[in-house]
C-alpha cells in the first residue's frame, strides 16, 4: 500500500448541548466507481446521513477504486499518450464529481477527509482526495491525522473540553475478528486520544477499549480524585462487495471472507456532574456498527 505519507493536526470547533447527545460519523473505502460498489449500501448510509441533523461526519480514504498503487506505477509510463492521460483525466473529474454531489448535505459537519491508498493523481500536485476535500469545504488530512474536537457547550460561554481522535486510513488487521482490533489497539501506543480509528481492511465494528485511570483535581480543592477514561476503537466499514454471483473479484481469488459492509457510528452525550462544588464534564459515549 502506498498513500501521500502525510501527516496533519487538526482543530475543528463544534458547539453542543448538555445532555444533547450529537454523532460521530466516520465513513470511507467506497470505492464509488468499482463494478463491485455496493450501491444499495451507500444509498442506505446516504439516506440514513441526512437525517442525522446533529451529526459530524470524518472521510476515511478510498472514495475511489482506481487508482492503486501498482496502477498509478503504469499510469506513469511516459510511453502513454497524452489523449489516455486526458481520457483517465476526465473519468476521474466525473467521479469526483458524483460524489461531490452525493455528500453534498455534509457541507459544514464534515471535519475532513482522510486520503487512502486508491486514488487518481491528476499530474498538476491534486489527486481526487484533495479534489473532493476543496470542493466539500473542508481539509485534507492526509493518511494519518490527529484531530481535536473542542467543543463550547450552548450556554456557558468559558467552558470548553475536547475530545480526540487519531485516525489513520489503516493497515491490514488480519483475517480474524480480533487481529482488527489488535491492530487498533497498537495504535494507543502512538497518541493519547479518545477515538483511534481505521479503515482500509473492510472490516467494521466498534469496541470500547482497556480504561484508563486518570488523576483530577476539583476548583481549588487539591485533593486528587481518580476517574477512569475509556477510547473507543473503530474500523469503519466498505461498500466494497467481495463476493457477487457471476461476478470475478480479487478477494475471491485470495479466498478471503465477505467484506462487512456499512458504516460504524458514535454518539456522544456531554453530562454535568457536581463533584466538591465545581462542575465537571463527562462524555457518555455509544458505539454503534
Amino acid at each position: 500500500m502506498k498513500t501521500t505519507g502525510l501527516f496533519t493536526t487538526h482543530r475543528v470547533d463544534v458547539e453542543v448541548e448538555i445532555d444533547k447527545p450529537f454523532k460521530l460519523i466516520p465513513f470511507g473505502d467506497i470505492h464509488r466507481d468499482s463494478d463491485m460498489f455496493a450501491d444499495a449500501h451507500w444509498n442506505q448510509f446516504l439516506t440514513y446521513a441526512k437525517k442525522q441533523n446533529n451529526a459530524l461526519f470524518l472521510g476515511m480514504g478510498d472514495y475511489t477504486d482506481g487508482v492503486s498503487t501498482s496502477e498509478r506505477i503504469v499510469l506513469s509510463d511516459h510511453n502513454l499518450h497524452d489523449t489516455t492521460k486526458t481520457k483517465l483525466k476526465d473519468v476521474y473529474k466525473g467521479v469526483a464529481k458524483t460524489l461531490v454531489n452525493e455528500l453534498s448535505f455534509m457541507r459544514g459537519r464534515l471535519i475532513g477527509m482522510l486520503g487512502g491508498n486508491h486514488y487518481f493523481d491528476f499530474g498538476d500536485g491534486d489527486t481526487t482526495d484533495h479534489v473532493l476535500a476543496a470542493a466539500l469545504g473542508t481539509k485534507f488530512l492526509g493518511v494519518c491525522s490527529f484531530i481535536r474536537l473542542s467543543l463550547k457547550f450552548k450556554g456557558r460561554t468559558r467552558h470548553r473540553q475536547c475530545l480526540d481522535i487519531f485516525a489513520h486510513h489503516g493497515k491490514g488487521g488480519g483475517g480474524l475478528p480480533g487481529s482488527t482490533f489488535n491492530t487498533l489497539e497498537k495504535m494507543s501506543t502512538t497518541a493519547i486520544a479518545d477515538f483511534y480509528l481505521m479503515g482500509h481492511d473492510h472490516k467494521k465494528g466498534c469496541i470500547p477499549s482497556t480504561p484508563r485511570l486518570v488523576l483530577t483535581t476539583s476548583g481549588n480543592n487539591p485533593e486528587l480524585n481518580v476517574r477512569e477514561k475509556t477510547p473507543w476503537l473503530g474500523r469503519t466499514g466498505s461498500f466494497l462487495k467481495a463476493y457477487e454471483n457471476g461476478r470475478i473479484s480479487y478477494n475471491v481469488d485470495a479466498g478471503r471472507s465477505p467484506a462487512t459492509l456499512g458504516w460504524i457510528e458514535f454518539e456522544i452525550t456531554p453530562r454535568r456532574r457536581r463533584t466538591n462544588g465545581s462542575d465537571i464534564i463527562e462524555f457518555e459515549i455509544r458505539g454503534t456498527t
